[in-house]
């Protein structure tokens, strides 16, 4: 598993431009889907030059927001250009031992950039409170100046705080002929409302269960062989993220009504 984190931090692109479209699919019908797009697709080459047979791996994220939620209610607005700031990782905790990444994600509509701010190890240290965790990464990250002055600029706009830790599975596949279109299975969302600690064991919550949110990322046009397994399987895009998913579950009454959240977010009966 070290060698697949490493792997993947070496060789993860550190900005790119590209489409991304979520679904949400009930876990009992994953394995028929990837049955589906298995003669277009192959496992992400990550798990399988590891050698282990490992057919998955984690996920980690810290997300930032503001204390009146502004990334969370642009989204739930509609609003079809907005920013968010998180922390994440290829592994099931922070810690001093494993290298990070703060990500700036743009998104306009179903168009997505992002900038990875590189974190080496020993950057990121439980010495560190909470309140003053953005400021310590921001002194310490790897990139372009640019990025980095975006990044302060929205901390210093919306006195951005951690807010939400988001753990889940991820199943990864890449296409046959075309490596940049991918298609994830990201499955056992957790997540933990405003965590008092970035290191150790944090006690999280089951999100999504029955449910993973499917994903597809390509920067080419959309093959019609995926719009006919879209509709075979009837699902409906969902501008819903994983953070929100998150949060309506562990804050249900955030987006103004308490109902169950599944009905919120899942695009098919």
């Amino acid at each position: 598993m070290i060698t697949l984190l490493r792997k993947q931090q070496r060789e993860t692109p550190l900005h790119f431009r590209r489409i991304e479209l979520k679904y949400v699919l009930p876990t009992r019908h994953v394995r028929r889907f990837i049955e589906r797009i298995w003669p277009y697709m192959q496992p992400d080459p990550y798990l399988v030059s590891e050698g282990t047979g490992r057919t998955r791996y984690p996920v980690l994220s810290l997300y930032f927001d503001s204390m009146d939620l502004h990334s969370l209610y642009e989204k739930d607005a509609g609003m079809l250009s907005r920013r968010k700031l998180r922390l994440r990782t290829y592994a099931s905790e922070f810690s001093e031992t494993t290298a990070s990444f703060l990500e700036i994600k743009r998104r306009h509509d179903f168009v997505v950039s992002k900038d990875r701010l590189s974190l080496s190890v020993g950057h990121l240290s439980k010495k560190h409170p909470m309140p003053h965790l953005l400021g310590h990464i921001l002194q310490r990250v790897e990139a372009k100046e640019e990025v980095t002055a975006e990044a302060q600029l929205l901390r210093g706009w919306y006195n951005l705080q951690p807010t939400a830790l988001v753990r889940y599975e991820r199943i990864p596949f890449v296409g046959k002929h075309d490596r940049t279109f991918r298609i994830t299975f990201d499955g056992d969302l957790q997540g933990a409302w405003r965590p008092p600690l970035l290191f150790g064991g944090q006690p999280l919550r089951s999100c999504m269960n029955g449910y993973c949110v499917m994903e597809l990322k390509c920067n080419h046009a959309i093959p019609q062989w995926f719009h006919d397994v879209i509709q075979e399987f009837a699902l409906s895009r969902t501008a819903y993220s994983k953070y929100a998913m998150v949060v309506s579950v562990l804050r249900p009454t955030v987006f103004g009504v308490e109902q169950p959240m599944d009905r919120r977010w899942v695009g098919f009966a």
